[in-house]
C-alpha cells in the first residue's frame, strides 16, 4: 500500500478536530509523501463557501503548514453524508483515511448515528478511527495487530502490514480471546503461523493476551508505551444488532488510548468470527482438541485425534497442563522458582515434541499447542467450547490411584461441552 496522503473528514466537532492532530502525525510518517494532508468536509451547495472558509480557518488554527495541506468541500443535495464519504474513500486508493469518532455505544449510535462506524462498515477498506481517548505517541513505533484465531480477525493482517511499511512501524501480533488460559500459558503456534505473512517472519514480534478481549487490549496498550496504533478486523454489526451481540472492535476503539486501524472485510458474513456464549469467547474454527500427559503415554489418543482432524480439515489443538511442584526442598510447602521454571519448560518441550511428531505424518495439518498450569479437566472443558471434538486417553490406574488423583477421562466426560472420544492408551500386556 502506497500512502500518498492522509485524508481526514471534518464536521468541526471536537472529535473530528482531534483527528487532525493524529492525521498530521500519520502524514509525517509517510515514506512516500511526508506531511501531505487533506481535510475534507461534506455539505450542501448552499453552505459550500462557508464550509471552505471554515476549513481554511481550521488549517490556520492548528498551525498546519500551507504547503502539503489541502482542503476540499464535497457537495451533496441529500443527507447521506456517509454515502458521499464512502464514494470519496473508494475513489482514493492511494490515501489513508483517518476519522474521529465519538465512541458511542450501540444505543447511542442507534439514536444519534455514527458516521465513523458506517464508513468502516460500508467502505470495506482499512480506515484509522480516532476514539475519544486516542492520543499521539510520538516515540511509539509498533502497530499491534489483534487476532483471536478466527479467519475474520486474520483479514486485517495484510492491510496492517502494508500500513506499517508505509508508515515505518513495526508489526506486533497480539492473540486475544483465550480468557480461560492462565497468564503463564503458551499458545503461540497460531501466531507463528501468521508470522509467515510478515516481511521478516524469522524475527516476528508477537504476544498472547489473556482475559476478556476488550479489557485485555485496553490494559496492554495502557502499560505498553511503544504501541502507536492498534489494528483490528470488525464484523460490521449494525448498532441495533450490537445491543445483543457486542462488538469488541468498537468497544476497544471507544476506550483505548491509541487510534485503531479498522477493517470490515467484504466477505465478513462468510467468515467465522469469534462468538461469546455464557461468558466464553468461542473459537469457531473447526477444531479437534486432544489432551496429553506425555506424547509417549498419550500416543494412541494423539494419533487418533490427528487422523480425525486431518479427515475433517480441522485444526488440531494439543492441550497439556502442569502443576507447581512442592518438593522436600520447598520449606513449608512453598515452591522453589527453579522447580517452577523447569516444569514449565518441560511442559513446553513436551507439546512441541508432540506437534513435531504429528507434522511428520500430517505435514499440512495445522497444529496448535496450549500449555497451562492447573487441572487438565478444567483446561479441556474450557477449550471444548466451540470445538467439534475432544479426545483424551484413558489409562488403567487402579481404584485407589483413581480415588486419590482422579480420572481426566471421567472428569472430561462430565464437563466438556462437545462430543468426547476416549482412546485406551495402556499396553494390553500391562492391563490386569
Amino acid at each position: 500500500m502506497t500512502i500518498k496522503r492522509v485524508i481526514i473528514p471534518v464536521d468541526f466537532s471536537e472529535v473530528s478536530i482531534a483527528a487532525v492532530d493524529l492525521g498530521r502525525w500519520l502524514a509525517g510518517r509517510s515514506a512516500v509523501a511526508p506531511g501531505r494532508l487533506e481535510l475534507v468536509a461534506v455539505t450542501t451547495p448552499r453552505y459550500a463557501k462557508v464550509t471552505a472558509a471554515a476549513l481554511d480557518s481550521l488549517v490556520r488554527d492548528h498551525d498546519l503548514p500551507t504547503e502539503g495541506v489541502e482542503t476540499r468541500v464535497i457537495e451533496t443535495d441529500s443527507d447521506d453524508i456517509e454515502g458521499k464519504l464512502v464514494e470519496a474513500v473508494l475513489a482514493t486508493p492511494d490515501a489513508l483515511w483517518c476519522i474521529g469518532s465519538h465512541g458511542r455505544t450501540a444505543l447511542g449510535e442507534l439514536m444519534f448515528g455514527s458516521v465513523s462506524a458506517e464508513l468502516v462498515r460500508d467502505a470495506e477498506v482499512p480506515i484509522v478511527v480516532v476514539g475519544p481517548h486516542a492520543t499521539v505517541r510520538d516515540d511509539a513505533s509498533v502497530l499491534a495487530v489483534a487476532v483471536d484465531g478466527t479467519d475474520l480477525s486474520a483479514t486485517i493482517v495484510p492491510a496492517a502490514v502494508a500500513v506499517a511499511e508505509a508508515l515505518g512501524l513495526r508489526i506486533r501480533l497480539l492473540q486475544v480471546g483465550r480468557s480461560h488460559v492462565p497468564e503463564d500459558a503458551a499458545d503461540t503456534n497460531y501466531l507463528a503461523g501468521l508470522a509467515h505473512h510478515l516481511p521478516d517472519p524469522e524475527h516476528a514480534d508477537y504476544d498472547t493476551l489473556y482475559g476478556e478481549p476488550g479489557e485485555a487490549l485496553e490494559s496492554y496498550v495502557e502499560r505498553t508505551d511503544d504501541v502507536a496504533m492498534l489494528a483490528m478486523a470488525t464484523r460490521g454489526i449494525p448498532a441495533g444488532a450490537r445491543l445483543s451481540v457486542p462488538s469488541t472492535a468498537m468497544r476497544v476503539m471507544r476506550h483505548v488510548g491509541v487510534p485503531v486501524l479498522m477493517l470490515h472485510p467484504r466477505d465478513a458474513a462468510e467468515r467465522p468470527g469469534a462468538d461469546v456464549r455464557d461468558g466464553h469467547v468461542l473459537d469457531l474454527r473447526a477444531r479437534v482438541v486432544v489432551g496429553i500427559d506425555t506424547h509417549q503415554a498419550s500416543k494412541p489418543a494423539v494419533d487418533w485425534a490427528a487422523a480425525e482432524a486431518a479427515r475433517r480439515g480441522a485444526v488440531l489443538q494439543v492441550v497439556h497442563t502442569w502443576h507447581i511442584p512442592v518438593t522436600a526442598g520447598s520449606m513449608y510447602g512453598y515452591p522453589i522458582w527453579p522447580d517452577i521454571e523447569a516444569c514449565r519448560t518441560a511442559a513446553l518441550d513436551e507439546v512441541a515434541a508432540t506437534a513435531a511428531v504429528v507434522h511428520e505424518t500430517y505435514p499440512d495439518l495445522l497444529v496448535e499447542t496450549i500449555v497451562a498450569e492447573g487441572g487438565a479437566v478444567q483446561a479441556l472443558t474450557e477449550q471444548s467450547h466451540g470445538a467439534e471434538l475432544v479426545v483424551v486417553g484413558r489409562h488403567h490406574h487402579g481404584r485407589i490411584a483413581t480415588l486419590l488423583a482422579g480420572s481426566t477421562s471421567e472428569g472430561a466426560a462430565k464437563h466438556v461441552a462437545c462430543p468426547l472420544v476416549i482412546v485406551p492408551c495402556d499396553d494390553p500386556d500391562d492391563v490386569s
